[in-house]
């Protein structure tokens, strides 16, 4: 018998917001900061959410709220979470929460210990920096970076109402075949983004790596709420020696900052490998702050004022105790001498600020911090 439309009216009543809960997910409820926060002295957690390898996996448990709270103690006020957009996304493409949710108990940590994070995009779909790998696709297959692009809009609208203690990336150390390519990307990434969030500190940067020369190339939009991101590895004989992903063989002569470094053309580097122009230079602390004074003169006409963040450098721990923080401290001098803001490479991984046993680096011990 049928039932009487009245009660059918009530039955539908009841049962419509359990209905709608199996067909929508329900909003994530923000997360909200104790406090204001900064965005000056950040460290890098690498190897966590994306670089994974057997004996890091994806979001495991070596980095719990414990070493958030070891960093916010240092005098640290952010991290940059690197992470790999290519596992946030399932095969029809919705965003998956499984990989994302250990991203957001990051940012509870994060703000219950009153540090800023950066979501920056690590790798996407048809963007990998490594030199074995290169893939720079998506600066030049339309309809791949309209993916990329709607990807960014659902995952930046999935995070519209956090608070100002998140910012995003749009992507890590881009290898576009042509400096151009990236201006292009960059802006629709920045649109694709501004459709939910129109005031959030988004960070761009430059091609070939974030490199410093590629610099004069970036065309930055015409929006008050971006911020241009470089990665700073100068002199890279020093800071990556003996690092096997670079093709620099373990039997190197160690290299000292300041130094001079030996003819590299005796040694066992490889003869057309990109560090034999360092042959026979001298490593100062000078050279350094030259390369930042080009960057500032650039950015006083191009930035109008906008952020200028070292998101990444840093000193692979082959490297002796002093050199390693006589070279961090260079960097950070000069960064500061300028007002710019920087993040080290990195938390507990090859170019660590905490040992393994818990305890301060030389990396550490050479920042301004303290």
């Amino acid at each position: 018998m049928p039932l009487p439309r009245s009660l059918l009216a009530v039955l539908l009543t009841l049962l419509s917001p359990l209905l709608l809960s199996t067909t929508h997910a329900a909003a994530p409820k923000p997360i909200a900061a104790a406090g204001p926060v900064t965005f000056k002295r950040g460290v890098n957690v690498s190897h966590w959410l994306s670089q994974n390898y057997d004996e890091r996996p994806y979001a495991a448990n070596w980095f719990t709220e414990e070493d958030v709270a070891w960093i916010a103690r240092q005098g640290f006020d952010h991290i940059r979470f690197p992470v790999d957009g290519r596992l946030w996304q399932t095969a029809d493409g919705a965003l998956d929460e499984s990989k994302i949710a250990p991203f957001v108990r990051a940012l509870r940590w994060s703000c219950e210990h009153d540090l800023g994070a950066i979501l920056d995009m690590h790798f996407l779909p048809g963007a990998d920096f490594n030199a074995a790998v290169q893939e720079n696709a998506v600066f030049t297959d339309e309809k791949l970076q309209l993916s990329v692009a709607a990807f960014w809009e659902k995952l930046a609208a999935r995070f519209k109402d956090e608070g100002d203690y998140l910012r995003f990336e749009i992507l890590n150390e881009p290898v576009a075949k042509e400096n151009a390519q990236l201006n292009s990307f960059n802006a629709r990434m920045l649109a694709a983004i501004r459709a939910s969030n129109p005031t959030r500190i988004v960070y761009l940067t430059s091609n070939r790596w974030s490199a410093f020369h590629t610099v004069t190339d970036v065309i930055l939009p015409d929006d008050p709420h971006i911020a241009l991101t470089l990665h700073f590895y100068e002199p890279f004989i020093f800071t990556h020696q003996r690092a096997s992903w670079v093709q620099l063989p373990a039997d190197m002569p160690l290299i000292k900052f300041p130094g001079r470094v030996p003819d590299l053309s005796k040694t066992t580097i490889p003869a057309d490998h990109f560090v034999q122009k360092s042959s026979n230079t001298e490593l100062t602390a000078a050279e350094i702050d030259t390369a930042f004074a080009t960057v500032a003169a650039w950015a006083a006409t191009h930035l109008k004022g906008r952020e200028l963040y070292i998101g990444e450098f840093g000193a692979y721990d082959v490297a002796d105790a002093d050199s390693r923080r006589n070279y961090v401290k260079a960097v950070t001098t000069a960064a500061e001498r300028h007002a710019w803001s920087w993040a080290v490479w990195d938390y507990q991984g090859g170019f660590a600020i905490r040992s393994p046993e818990g305890k301060p680096t030389p990396i550490l011990e050479g920042l301004l911090i303290r």
